[in-house]
């Protein structure tokens, strides 16, 4: 029991510092390593989860991406750490969502995540406003071009532009990353 939750923390501390090194990475480069994962729906009372989700991986398509999930559906993720840690199974929590994508939290950080304040935008030509990452979904692939407007504190909007990264097939869903110079301009 006591190895198991050691590793249990270990595999945590991993995500967390995998998590929060993306966090805000609209601004900052992605972390050298992603760990490859997938959605998958496994029942709570279910052993061996980690050997479940490294038989299914095959059949699944895990993509070394940063964790956006879907607004609908199961939270669950495989996610595979590199060694000695392996495939793990969790259940994360939805953070902040944009055009029904989500940021994927796993629940040992999720206070860390608290304070993290994300711009308020919108999609040009549309009505959501957003507080969350860029998150942009369908038929997409990194590198794709994609804007948005942000929010500015006096109510007026600017026009951001910038590429697809983190895109996951698997959620159709990806992260939009600013382009570095930015003349201001009006939405």
């Amino acid at each position: 029991p006591e190895l198991t939750r050691m590793v249990g923390f270990c595999t945590y501390a991993l995500v967390s510092l995998l998590i929060i090194q993306n966090v805000g990475s609209q601004k900052s480069p992605s972390p050298p390593y992603l760990a490859p994962w997938y959605l998958l729906d496994i029942s709570d009372d279910t052993p061996n989860k980690a050997e479940i989700c490294k038989e299914e991986a095959s059949t699944h398509n895990p993509s070394a991406t940063k964790i956006i999930l879907p607004q609908r559906g199961p939270t669950g993720i495989c996610i595979d750490f590199p060694p000695p840690f392996g495939w793990r199974y969790d259940i994360m929590i939805r953070g902040p969502c944009a055009n029904t994508c989500c940021e994927g939290i796993p629940p040992a950080v999720q206070d860390k995540f608290s304070g993290v304040k994300y711009p308020e935008w919108y999609v040009p030509g549309t009505n959501a406003i957003f507080k969350a990452p860029f998150y942009f979904r369908g038929d997409l692939s990194d590198g794709d071009e994609k804007e948005a407007c942000v929010i500015k504190d006096d109510g007026t909007s600017v026009l951001v532009k910038g590429k697809i990264t983190n895109f996951n097939p698997n959620t159709n869903c990806g992260l939009m990353k600013p382009d570095e110079l930015q003349k201001e301009e009006p939405c």
